[in-house]
């Protein structure tokens, strides 16, 4: 890596920062290609490419949270790192970045508001009663994969006779799928009792974590429910530390909410076959003498 008239080249493949360091400079591509990418159990992810005249990390000027992504030069570019105390006189020198900044921000905002967009546009598709509760959150499961960047994930229900939540469908997870959880027990257990949407960037600092055969760090958690009632959660996990944000946990809860509608449509269906069923049974039966 060799110093430039302002920025510094970078070769290609060369790492500028990666996935869980901690961020306090923000990025501008003077020339070049950057790819944005993460690794997860099934191989490397690319999230994105940015150009020339693009920005990025530029959140770690105002939250200084660890990098959520590792970024790399493709093809070889020129980057100018900019931190808090060059940003201002980097700004008067060149205004153009504040509106650069700006207009980063306003893109992510807006395709946060797309994807909550998409989120009602398929709303009727989770509305649909499927053949059974499993198919119905394995609808719901790979919605939330479509969504949000995860190696594992999983829809509990509870079993209100029993008082357990229970796996009825799950992504990237090994034997972990037989697992039974109290209402309380655990972060699932204990959100399904809150009905508070829980962003968790280190399981392993947490007290109510049961580890199981499936590497979780990174964990999004939210109950499903309806007037006042939860009856499941919605789990999204990451092998690595730092990696969600308050957008995913946004879209999780949103998410979560047309979760609720799918799966009580589902469960009101079987309700009214057998009250049908019942009624038809009785209507066939002889009278009393």
């Amino acid at each position: 890596m060799r110093e430039g008239e302002l920025g510094k080249t970078y070769n290609d493949g060369e790492v500028i920062f990666k996935e869980g360091e901690k961020g306090e400079v923000m990025y501008v591509i003077q020339a070049g290609k950057v790819r944005i990418k993460r690794d997860s159990t099934s191989g490397e992810l690319t999230l994105g490419v940015l150009e020339t005249g693009e920005i990025f990390g530029e959140m770690a000027l105002f939250d200084r949270l660890p990098r959520s992504a590792t970024v790399v030069a493709l093809g070889g570019a020129r980057i100018l790192s900019v931190d808090r105390k060059k940003l201002f006189p980097t700004i008067s020198r060149d205004p153009t970045l504040l509106f650069k900044i700006l207009e980063t921000m306003s893109q992510r905002i807006r395709k946060l508001d797309d994807e909550i967009g998409k989120l009602n546009k398929r709303r009727s598709e989770l509305r649909i009663v499927c053949s059974n509760i499993e198919k119905t959150c394995d609808t719901i499961l790979q919605e939330a994969r479509r969504i949000i960047v995860a190696d594992s994930g999983s829809v509990m229900l509870l079993d209100e006779k029993e008082g357990y939540l229970s796996i009825k469908a799950a992504f990237g997870l090994k034997s972990d799928t037989k697992i039974r959880l109290k209402i309380g027990e655990g972060i699932a257990g204990d959100v399904l009792k809150t009905g508070r949407a829980e962003l968790i960037d280190n399981v392993l600092t947490d007290l109510r974590f049961l580890p199981g055969t499936t590497k979780v760090t990174s964990m999004l958690c939210a109950p499903i429910g309806c007037e006042g009632r939860n009856f499941g959660v919605i789990n999204m996990s990451y092998a690595s530390e730092n990696v969600f944000s308050a957008n995913d946990l946004k879209l999780i809860r949103a998410l979560a909410v047309y979760a609720s509608i799918a799966i009580q449509n589902e469960q009101n269906f079987f309700n009214l076959k057998n009250a049908t069923d019942d009624l038809l049974r009785r209507a066939t039966l002889p009278d009393a003498p």
